[in-house]
């Protein structure tokens, strides 16, 4: 079957261009971004931008809502997002820590509006991206409203999974119990399809695509078997050729990426998984380090053999067993007006609180009854002859376009008026004088 392995690239480096050219399923880029421009048309394409100032942890303890937490990443890394047009999906934060339901809530509303601002700017998101063994399933019901809107944004959920010292170990029947046997799961590496067979599915989520961002043998990850002290795949010669009678070890960890690849073939939802990693800055990457050894050899054979389908996001399906809809004798149209009215929408920035809401009523409501809202698609949509829309400091909204630019492209046939104003007051007397 097609494979679904890619590269993990920390930093382009020997071999990179011809595994991916092979027929790579996804490539994920945490540095030199230029290079994801010779990537072909077909394989997926991540991005993640190092954010070494703060964390999701940070943010929420600082007071930061979920919108302002999202609107300040964005801002952060938005010169990279222009300077790399070629890379339309990016990560957010990397492997956020969530104890509780109350943080975990904080987080999906975060990647919610992370989604909203993101199309804003033409681009996609890969959500959640949390890290191997986590979080507890029983947080996963309070990541739900992210899920329940990524398929509206295309977006896919993110997950990071290995295990040590072998990628197999805490799956099936290798645990540490002898008498344990979690069949085709894992605590770890196949962690995904506990997520999914216990919360996504039966939710109606299951149709949401994921990618392993990260994938391989990793030191950290516990518990290891009793007397084992692990290591990534270039330190786990002498363990591999003593224990398993395995002396080769870059064709030992490689029959173990294919084994894990093996895996994601079983399942639709999975779109691919990155090998961490291509290219390295020395250790402790660079015991990870694929490029240039026999690992990344056999791995372009092994693409080149059966090569990923082209990336396409999931088509839309309905809900339940993933049947589609059935057909209508007669469309409803959606959209129309009843009769025609002239709308106009007071537009408000995404930072407003309740104070600007509440000098729009204030300044037109009596007289003018005017639509009130933060969306600027809300503004524009509508089979409408007059849609009117007055965009309050619209220099606030974040992207590379202005509003104006933006009805122009997406609404044209909107009357488009900006007012700026430092406070909800003189909000309430600009309007009254409109």
């Amino acid at each position: 079957m097609p494979t679904k392995l890619g590269p993990h690239v920390l930093r382009v480096a020997a071999d990179l261009k011809e595994y991916i050219q092979a027929g790579s399923a996804v490539a994920k880029f945490v540095g030199d971004w230029g290079a994801a421009r010779d990537v072909p048309t077909g394989v997926l394409v991540i991005g993640r931008k190092h954010q070494g100032d703060y964390d999701a942890q940070h943010q929420k303890a600082t007071g930061k809502t979920p919108l302002e937490a999202a609107q300040q990443f964005i801002q952060d890394q938005l010169s990279t997002y222009q300077s790399n047009p070629h890379i339309k999906y990016w990560e957010g934060h990397n492997e956020p820590v969530w104890n509780d339901e109350e943080g975990m809530g904080w987080y999906a509303q975060f990647e919610v509006e992370r989604m909203r601002l993101m199309a804003d700017l033409g681009l996609k998101c890969v959500i959640g991206n949390f890290a191997t063994g986590s979080p507890d399933l029983a947080l996963w019901p309070a990541f739900f409203p992210a899920l329940r809107v990524a398929r509206q944004y295309q977006a896919i959920l993110g997950l990071h999974e290995y295990s040590c010292p072998w990628m197999w170990w805490m799956t099936g029947k290798y645990q540490l119990d002898p008498n344990a046997d979690e069949g085709d799961e894992g605590w770890t590496t196949l962690r995904y399809r506990k997520v999914y067979r216990q919360h996504l599915i039966p939710n109606g989520l299951g149709n949401v695509p994921l990618v392993i961002t990260e994938c391989g043998i990793d030191p950290l990850v516990n518990p290891k078997p009793p007397g084992v002290e692990g290591g990534a795949w270039k330190q786990l010669g002498r363990f591999w050729a003593e224990h398993d009678d395995e002396p080769d070890k870059a064709d030992y960890y490689f029959r173990q990426l294919v084994w894990y690849d093996k895996e994601l073939q079983k399942d639709d939802y999975v779109i691919g998984a990155t090998i961490f990693t291509w290219g390295s800055f020395g250790p402790p990457w660079s015991h990870f380090d694929v490029a240039g050894t026999d690992v990344a050899k056999k791995l372009i054979a092994y693409t080149q053999a059966d090569p990923a389908r082209p990336f396409e996001y999931p088509a839309v399906e309905s809900e339940g067993e993933g049947e589609p809809e059935p057909e209508t004798e007669i469309e409803k149209p959606r959209g129309h007006p009843r009769v025609q009215y002239e709308r106009t929408y007071v537009l408000l920035p995404p930072n407003a609180d309740a104070a600007w809401a509440r000098a729009v009523v204030e300044g037109a409501w009596d007289e003018k009854r005017c639509t009130i809202g933060s969306s600027a698609d809300d503004a524009g949509i509508g089979d409408l002859d007059a849609r009117r829309v007055i965009a309050v400091n619209p220099q606030e909204w974040p992207g590379p376009q202005t509003l104006a630019e933006f009805y122009a492209q997406y609404y044209p046939g909107v009357e488009y008026e900006a007012i700026t104003a430092a406070t909800p007051a003189e909000l309430a007397q600009k309007l009254a004088s409109e």
